[in-house]
């Protein structure tokens, strides 16, 4: 029989070693992509200084670790122990039964590395990582000024971005007159950046014979095929610049004049007729509604297209009189059309008239878009049940109903949602059956009513959002436009209220505190409105032993999540408000990382582990870092200032030439952290300062 060497069947591939490759132990790694033909790759960015490791084609089983089998079967590894890796060069490995021998690589917190081992060679290399550059937008740019406007190769040019059409990125320009001989040479941009371009020449054609034409530019991203069409067209009148699509925009259909999501018409079946049926005309505020066309989405809610593909009213506020056609200002006009708030059937005909012409007939409300919705929680004494909820009156497109709300202990508020089906037991498997038919505010946590909103319009989010409303005990009137995905709220706003506090919450979870991962309990940190972070000094009683006997760590385990959950069952809620690092495993917070920015991602479910003792935690959601300190205490704060400055430095060496620790913090001043107070603390300290990093 013939042996054969090479990976196990499993065909993976894993680091071994410090964190983040699972803190060397031979049942954890960090398992690498697989790319195909072999290779397989690794990226981290929490390379914190040096760390020690080795490959593997396969993980031991169980929760503990098994070196033997490890070592014999599975290790890839140097000749030599602590081979030191250089970025960039690539490295021959071997299969090791020597448990001692491991690669060293030193690298920088947050530095993005990618790890790359070859099957076929049992070779790899370390490389620094660049994400690959994504493309999020494809326009065109070139001459002539005919088609492409002044100033002419514009990169930056918004009005020519590319709409992706049956796979290929497209922009039409109608009615473009062109002479004889007219050469139109173009290139493709990614992103506006001329670093991102195609052809790598420009792509050019002539035309032959004077006329009007339609040009229409295509690219195909996947082959990065470049193509113009351009089209002759008659001596009739020119659309122009109809680009196969007309859009309303305005109070229609929830729109709100929001240039991104301007509603589609529908081509009748003519190249020039667009209707659109029982659209919905909402009231300004002044008793009417206002639309207008255009042939081109907007990039965002604040950037329109550009004029020329704008189509409206020749003056501003012109009335659509019901059941007759009235003349449009064709395109480059921006004003508005009114009516009376009401479902119209719409219907636009470009070559009509002079400029267009619009004609509204009477349109119908729609059917329900769902046969029941009801309000769940804390209202009419029925509470957060899934079996029963105040079900809602349908009438015009609109569910209606009044409630009454009871409050939450002693807070005076109470919360409720909607839901459009009820389930038939009131337990997780209950809850479970119903959470896809669950709607409520669009909210990052629960959706605070406030006084000042009573009867305004709000956002609701119904794809399977959990979220609820927050308000005083009272009675109110609640309304939900499902068309328009819209709710409101009236009625009398209670006196001597509580108003509930928006969710803007962090809280430490795990043993902390004496506290023991309970999904509803957890230490509430303290808002610091001025430096926007959030603190809470807390005790780690060092309830769980690790390491050699004589040599043991005492060490907690926590977590931090925006939102507890509803009861000590309710992991669901906590997990997906968790923040935490990406590594794999418990993240060890070292000594090394005391004052250090360590980057949170949210939601995961990664614990954090931590020697006994106090500690200061930050937590900082805009930049989404945590810092842990000493309680009481600062690295480097030699003066104890809250700040590390030069200052510190003076204060180091005038306390190691006079010895008076009166005027000093000697926790701060451990900067090396070797538990002594001296020479190599300033030099530890002036590197910080130089180099905004603790060295190991």
């Amino acid at each position: 029989m013939i042996a054969l060497v090479g990976l196990n069947a499993n065909a993976a591939m894993y680091i071994v070693g410090n964190n983040p490759f699972g803190n060397w132990h031979t049942y954890t790694g960090a398992e690498m992509t697989d790319n195909g033909n072999g290779i397989y790759t690794y990226v981290t960015d929490q390379i914190n200084g040096t760390v020690w490791f080795v490959f593997a084609d396969n993980l031991t089983t169980g929760d503990s670790d098994d070196w033997n089998t490890f070592n014999g079967n599975y290790r890839y590894g140097p000749l030599t122990s602590g081979q030191a890796i250089t970025a960039g060069i690539e490295y021959t490995t071997q299969k090791s039964t020597n448990g001692n021998v491991s690669y060293s690589f030193a690298g920088t917190l947050g530095e993005s590395y990618q790890f790359t081992f070859d099957t076929n060679t049992m070779k790899f290399k370390v490389e620094g990582y660049v994400a690959p550059v994504i493309i999020n937008t494809y326009s065109v740019a070139g001459e002539p000024a005919e088609v492409f406007g002044n100033p002419t190769w514009n990169e930056k040019a918004t009005e020519t971005e590319m709409t992706l059409v049956d796979g290929l990125y497209t922009w039409t320009k109608n009615g473009v007159e062109l002479t004889s001989g007219t050469m139109v040479a173009f290139k493709i941009v990614g992103n506006h950046d001329w670093g991102y371009a195609w052809p790598a020449d420009n792509y050019v054609d002539t035309i032959s014979e004077t006329g009007t034409y339609n040009l229409t530019f295509t690219f195909n991203a996947d082959n990065e095929e470049v193509n113009l069409v351009a089209e002759k067209v008659g001596e009739g009148p020119v659309i122009d610049p109809f680009t196969g699509s007309l859009y309303i925009t305005g109070q229609v259909n929830g729109n709100g004049w929001n240039p991104s999501t301007a509603i589609e018409m529908t081509n009748a079946g003519d190249d020039d007729t667009f209707t659109l049926a029982n659209a919905q005309i909402t009231d300004s505020g002044d008793g009417f509604g206002y639309f207008s066309f255009m042939s081109m989405l907007g990039t965002d809610a604040n950037t329109w297209p550009a004029n020329e593909y704008r189509l409206g009213a020749a003056a501003d506020g012109t009335p659509a009189v019901l059941d007759e056609f009235v003349d449009m200002g064709g395109f480059n006009t921006t004003g508005a059309f009114k009516i009376e708030p009401g479902y119209y059937n719409i219907t636009v005909v470009l070559s009509g008239g002079e400029h267009g012409l619009l004609k509204l007939t009477a349109g119908e409300a729609p059917e329900p878009v769902v046969d029941d919705v009801y309000i769940l929680g804390d209202v009419n004494n029925i509470g957060w049940n899934a079996t029963d909820g105040v079900k809602m009156t349908f009438n015009e497109g609109i569910y209606t109903a009044n409630i009454t709300t009871q409050n939450q202990g002693d807070l005076g508020i109470a919360y409720f949602g909607f839901t459009k089906k009820l389930a038939e037991t009131n337990d997780s498997i209950g809850w479970a059956s119903i959470a896809p038919y669950r709607f409520g505010p669009v909210s990052e946590g629960a959706f605070v009513m406030t006084k000042e909103m009573l009867g305004n319009e709000c956002s609701l989010a119904t794809d399977g959002s959990f979220e609820s409303i927050a308000i005083p005990e009272g009675t109110w009137t609640v309304t939900v436009d499902l068309v328009n995905n819209k709710f409101t709220i009236n009625g009398e706003w209670p006196t001597d209220t509580i108003t509930p506090e928006p969710e803007g919450n962090v809280y430490i979870i795990g043993e902390v505190n004496d506290k023991n991962w309970a999904p509803n309990d957890g230490v509430q940190m303290t808002f610091d409105e001025e430096n926007n972070v959030y603190t809470a000094t807390v005790t780690f009683d060092g309830r769980n032993t690790e390491g050699e006997e004589g040599a043991e760590e005492f060490v907690n385990y926590f977590g931090l999540t925006k939102k507890l959950g509803a009861n000590d069952q309710d992991w669901a809620t906590l997990n997906a408000n968790r923040l935490g690092s990406e590594t794999d495993g418990n993240y060890w917070v070292t000594p090394e990382l005391m004052g250090q920015e360590i980057g949170l991602v949210c939601p995961i479910d990664m614990a954090y582990r931590i020697a006994k003792g106090e500690y200061t935690i930050t937590v900082n959601l805009e930049d989404m870092t945590m810092v842990i300190n000493q309680a009481g205490g600062l690295r480097g704060d030699v003066d104890n200032n809250k700040e590390v400055g030069i200052a510190d430095v003076s204060a180091l060496i005038d306390y190691l030439l006079n010895g008076d620790a009166s005027a000093i913090n000697l926790q701060n001043a451990n900067c090396n952290l070797d538990e002594e107070v001296g020479i190599a603390d300033v030099s530890a300290l002036i590197d910080y300062l130089l180099n905004g990093n603790w060295a190991e």
